[in-house]
């Protein structure tokens, strides 16, 4: 399972690659909207996992811009948002999962799990 991440905080970054790096393969990291943006059309990952708000170009924007390009690739955004209406704009973006960064530690191995699947995932609260 090929996977591209993208967090503006480096620091988030790391700990996202700590919880993945033994279950997954992660291809690249992105600090902005722009740069995974490239990355997913360069290398075409199964699965993005991209912070919902990040300069230059948000998870949405991402997630948008991919569904209506066709991609193939499924999309997690994770957020500090717990409010159901970005839970409802991620799903309307496109987006198969939503984790709460909060969460990530317990829930971010079973999103990319359910995720691959073609299921859809939400991190309880």
């Amino acid at each position: 399972m090929r996977i591209v991440i993208a967090d503006d905080d480096p620091a988030v970054l790391r700990q996202w690659l700590i919880i993945l790096q033994n279950d997954f393969d992660v291809i690249a990291a992105a600090r902005d909207g722009v740069m995974a943006l490239d990355y997913i059309g360069r290398h075409q990952p199964e699965i993005a996992i991209l912070d919902m708000w990040m300069p230059s170009l948000d998870g949405l924007g991402i997630t948008r811009r991919l569904k209506k390009a066709g991609s193939a690739t499924a999309i997690i955004l994770c957020s500090i948002e717990t409010d159901q209406q970005f839970i409802d704009a991620a799903r309307d973006a496109g987006a198969l999962g939503y984790v709460f960064k909060f969460t990530m530690v317990r829930d971010l191995v079973l999103a990319v799990k359910s995720v691959a699947q073609g299921k859809p995932f939400i991190s309880p609260l």
